[in-house]
């Protein structure tokens, strides 16, 4: 099966190799890590590595400390089987690799949160929070359930242009402006969404440009953003209904705007839950920085 191999070399000089299976994996010092570093070392999570059509990419979660690879910070970069990546005095290596069961080799399958899981936590969140802000509530008083909403319409865009010239300058544009939101995904979440449409469009207007191979390329970077961003807005939500399960209210309101930043620009009954509960919060516990 396919999967990543990791060599890690501790600050203490002690090396240790591990194999995960799947096509992504989180390095920190968060108990989801997959690689796991201690608090003192390492963010919570640091970096995200995903396979792609075109090899390994890593990218920063965290700059506190900044990841680095061959000792330079990077915000998103390709990896290289030879490429040396950094958090403190840690290194690590990693590359695509077929898992076997070799000596010395620790097989670590990734978790993965259940489909009821996720209705629970859905469920709960509204549920939980309502009760432990409003007490008993007043008599009668109904509870809605809101569904998160996708982030992206279904509808896939076209390429406004039909002229091949005209095409190809927009295509050129809509993919700088995507790489450039790309880029700025670790400060601003809303970026990452944004950046996904663009790469449709441009993949859309590069075919219409005649340049089929680029207009792959686009397509696939379209679809890997997606999925990466997708899994961080589900685990976002995840996290929100953990912290108020433990009334961990400052990681609560955290979780809220960071959610509220991933649908900007929506409006919709799960946006006004969340701006509702953040307003909740605020007044009961006050504000949590």
């Amino acid at each position: 099966m396919q999967g990543l191999k990791f060599r890690i070399q501790h600050v203490d000089g002690r090396t240790e190799e591990v194999a995960i299976e799947g096509d992504r994996a989180l390095i920190g010092s968060g108990g989801h890590c997959d690689i796991r570093l201690p608090v003192d070392q390492a963010a919570l999570e640091n970096i995200a590595i995903q396979a792609v059509s075109t090899g390994l990419v890593a990218e920063a979660r965290s700059f506190q400390p900044a990841p680095t690879i061959n000792e330079s910070p990077f915000t998103r970069t390709q990896v290289m089987r030879d490429s040396v990546l950094g958090i403190g005095q840690t290194r690590i290596w990693v590359e695509a690799a077929e898992l076997g069961q070799a000596a010395g080799v620790t097989k670590k399958k990734q978790e993965k949160t259940s489909p009821f899981t996720l209705i629970l936590a859905a469920v709960a969140v509204p549920l939980s929070l309502y009760i432990l802000l409003t007490g008993n509530g007043p008599s009668g008083t109904q509870i809605k359930q809101v569904k998160a909403p996708p982030l992206w319409s279904k509808q896939v865009p076209r390429c406004p242009q039909s002229s091949p010239e005209q095409a190809l300058a927009l295509a050129r544009d809509r993919a700088s402006l995507a790489d450039a939101k790309r880029e700025r995904r670790p400060f601003h979440v809303q970026d990452g969404v944004k950046a996904v449409p663009l790469y449709e469009e441009a993949a859309a207007c590069f075919k219409v440009a005649q340049k089929p191979k680029t207009a792959a390329a686009y397509a696939r970077s379209a679809k890997d953003l997606k999925a990466d961003v997708a899994e961080d807005y589900r685990t976002h939500r995840v996290r929100l209904g953990h912290a108020i399960s433990i009334k961990d209210w400052a990681t609560a309101q955290k979780e809220i705007r960071v959610l509220l930043a991933f649908t900007e620009g929506q409006q919709n009954a799960y946006v006004t839950h969340l701006s509702n509960m953040d307003r909740q919060l605020k007044l009961k516990f006050g504000s949590k920085r």
